[in-house]
């Protein structure tokens, strides 16, 4: 699923029919509905697991192919804007925080296995992976993607509705 969903995410950007956080914030939102139903509905059912732990691979995959997008095309519209970048270290931090999740997760379930069992410990972190990742859904669904032209003509339109709103005043 991970080697197709990346081909299809591949795909949509390059023919670009969808913003990229349109992409992006879907592939979030399907781990959080993940987490979810792996907290509460899975049970005992290694199948119904099972397919949690293969959509559980959507935020995964959709955090290695977008945000390195993201700061690439972020990095070549402050480029053409002048201003100082730096491009490998954008990416290390970025790099970075792809993997914080993970260690955050395995630190909190640790501490939760100090009071609760296993059983009872893996539930409250499915359910603080999916609140996670709703947040970062919904913020992802806030970030500004547009190309510089796009982006250009916004703020122009955005001087012009000022520039409006002055003269009515």
């Amino acid at each position: 699923l991970q080697l197709i969903s990346a081909l299809a995410i591949i795909t949509l950007l390059l023919r670009r029919w969808l913003r990229p956080r349109l992409v992006y914030a879907p592939c979030i939102f399907i781990g959080a509905i993940a987490s979810l139903l792996a907290a509460v509905a899975v049970g005992h059912s290694g199948g119904f697991a099972m397919l949690c732990m293969t959509l559980s691979v959507m935020p995964e995959t959709g955090s290695f192919a977008i945000p390195f997008g993201l700061v690439a095309t972020l990095n070549k519209r402050a480029e053409e804007e002048g201003k100082t970048v730096s491009t490998a270290l954008q990416m290390a931090l970025l790099n970075c925080c792809v993997t914080v999740g993970q260690q955050v997760c395995t630190t909190i379930l640790a501490a939760i296995e100090g009071s609760l069992s296993l059983e009872q410990a893996l539930p409250c972190v499915f359910i603080l992976a999916a609140v996670a990742q709703t947040v970062a859904g919904s913020g992802a669904l806030c970030l500004d993607d547009a190309p510089p032209a796009e982006a250009m003509e916004a703020v122009e339109s955005m001087d012009e509705a000022s520039t409006a709103v002055e003269a009515c005043a």
